[in-house]
């Protein structure tokens, strides 16, 4: 695992294709940073070999975290794998819900980055260890982007300008360094767990959905039509989870997420910032303070390739979530799970969730054997 900040030498559907072109900017503003530090890596361009892979695909763990001043900075906040078959003439991309119980850790699959980072630095090789064991598909990549980053550079670009589809409010956007402020409630742990007095002076367990800490929270508000976004407002869109007007489901999280991926892949491939070399060394920086990774230099240009290959693919696009009637995943009782407010495999079936995600992974390929994953 390397920061590089420290480094020296279903069915295709636009949402695919526009996040996969994202990730693709991503990478190459990666490219450009490893690139000004080691220019010899583009020898690397003129072949495909090196690049690791299985069933002739190359799997990519995507994780995006709040980074310091939010809350949980370390919490993955966005977790997709991205599996590019290695012709570049199918993509399969997976997004996975932070809330999504892990059996073998015994937590919500978002801790899996922090928990580790926080005990060993090797945040991204657990996250990557996780997946791989929770839906038996290797990892062979994995990218950690701090959306302080991401912030900065639509900055940088000048904002972002998107049509919000649906007016929604948002009573419950967590305020930065806020995160443990009491607001004159008094608490107390009993057994692990959290109890707080309500107005009456009875105790009551602290939830997701029973939170009297209001004085954390700032209200958000976005207004069916257009709308310019600059970087802090734009990461508030995309990351408000209690949303009204059926903006709370990961389903409408991930299509505000569309909206702001495509316009900021619009911006920084469009002239005015192509044609301006202090501004893509600009991207290019911000990015490289903001990425954590395992891929090695001489990798990172076969990857680009493989990208650019992989434009005109077929793109296909697998949510799991819950509330639908097609949905793999339902609530778990909070009782089971410490309280926590998670999401399972319908009537906790982990085996038949890996089989579904390995099948959506390798639709076009051989569909690999493993084990069920050990249940609660």
């Amino acid at each position: 695992m390397r920061d590089l900040s420290h480094h020296n030498p279903r069915s295709s559907r636009p949402f695919g294709k526009n996040i996969f072109l994202t990730i693709s900017a991503i990478i190459f503003a990666l490219l450009l940073f490893l690139f000004i530090k080691n220019q010899s890596t583009i020898v690397n361009l003129i072949t495909d070999s090196g690049l690791k892979s299985d069933n002739n695909r190359v799997n990519i763990l995507l994780l995006g975290i709040g980074g310091e001043g939010h809350d949980g900075p370390n919490l993955s906040d966005t977790m997709i794998v991205a599996s590019i078959d290695k012709k570049g003439k199918d993509v399969a991309l997976v997004n996975i819900p932070r809330d999504l119980w892990v059996p073998e850790n015994q937590a919500k699959i978002n801790a899996a980055y922090a928990d580790a980072q926080e005990k060993n630095g090797q945040g991204l090789a657990a996250a990557e260890k996780t997946v791989s064991n929770l839906f038996g598909v290797p990892i062979h990549y994995g990218i950690r982007l701090d959306f302080n980053g991401f912030e900065k550079a639509v900055d940088l670009i000048g904002g972002l300008d998107i049509d919000v589809e649906n007016s929604f409010v948002d009573a419950q956007y967590p305020i930065a360094g806020k995160e443990n402020d009491t607001c004159g409630i008094e608490i107390e742990e009993k057994g692990g767990e959290t109890y707080f007095k309500d107005a009456t002076g009875s105790a009551q367990l602290l939830t997701e959905e029973n939170n009297p800490f209001d004085c954390r929270y700032e209200m958000l508000s976005f207004t069916a039509g257009p709308i310019h976004l600059d970087g802090a407002t734009a990461l508030k869109y995309v990351r408000s989870r209690h949303g009204t007007n059926g903006e709370n489901s990961d389903f409408a999280r991930s299509a505000r997420q569309e909206k702001v991926l495509t316009a900021f892949r619009q911006k920084v491939f469009s002239t005015k910032t192509l044609l301006n070399p202090k501004k893509v060394l600009d991207l290019a920086n911000t990015f490289g303070r903001s990425i954590d990774t395992d891929i090695k230099p001489d990798e990172v240009p076969l990857l680009l390739k493989l990208a650019q290959k992989a434009k005109s693919a077929n793109i296909r696009r697998t949510v799991l979530d819950s509330g639908r009637q097609e949905s793999f995943l339902e609530e778990g009782d909070p009782n089971n799970y410490f309280g926590a407010f998670v999401l399972i495999p319908k009537n906790n079936k982990w085996q038949e969730l890996a089989d579904y995600v390995q099948g959506e992974i390798f639709k076009n390929t051989q569909t690999l054997i493993t084990p069920s994953p050990k249940a609660n």
